[in-house]
């Protein structure tokens, strides 16, 4: 079952660090952390079933992306180990198209997010991030079927360290 405009199970959190001028034959890459789950201090009642889930992040629309030279990309999946975390998670790039990055996570197990454990993606990358991401997810509350849900996100963005 799809439902396009339906709230999300997970909590997330968005941090963009847009990239500062690069030193001369250095890359300027785009910062993005994107934490899923809560800490110790809040619990998911009940519990939150994940099989997947889906980042689009659009390029900015002043971004200027050239056709044919290929996106830079490097991510970073941090997550504590333990039962219920998924055992090991698999992080798919599509940067086929270069207006529109698409990052699609999948454990290889179903995650279960009970609010004292987070995933967190540190993404890297070359294309100037647009203001809004969309966020797309397979979850479920306990006993019930794999939902998809979607929804769009504002990241936060941080200043750069002085």
């Amino acid at each position: 079952m799809t439902s396009p405009d339906h709230i999300l199970l997970l909590p997330y959190r968005t941090e963009h660090t847009p990239a500062t001028a690069a030193q001369p034959g250095a890359l300027a890459l785009n910062r993005m952390r994107l934490t899923i789950g809560n800490n110790e201090e809040d619990s998911l009642n009940p519990p939150v079933h994940c099989e997947r889930i889906t980042f689009s992040l659009p390029a900015a629309p002043t971004a200027r992306v050239p056709t044919g030279e290929p996106v830079i990309l490097r991510t970073r999946l941090d997550l504590p180990r333990g039962p219920g975390h998924g055992r090991q998670w698999m992080v798919k790039a599509s940067t086929t198209d270069p207006a529109n990055t698409l990052l699609t996570l999948v454990p290889a197990e179903t995650a279960r997010f009970d609010g004292t454990w987070a995933l967190t993606l540190t993404l890297d990358i070359s294309t100037p991030l647009g203001d809004t991401i969309r966020v797309s997810e397979d979850t479920a509350l306990d006993g019930s079927s794999p939902e998809h849900h979607t929804r769009s996100a504002t990241l936060t963005t941080t200043p750069q360290p002085s």
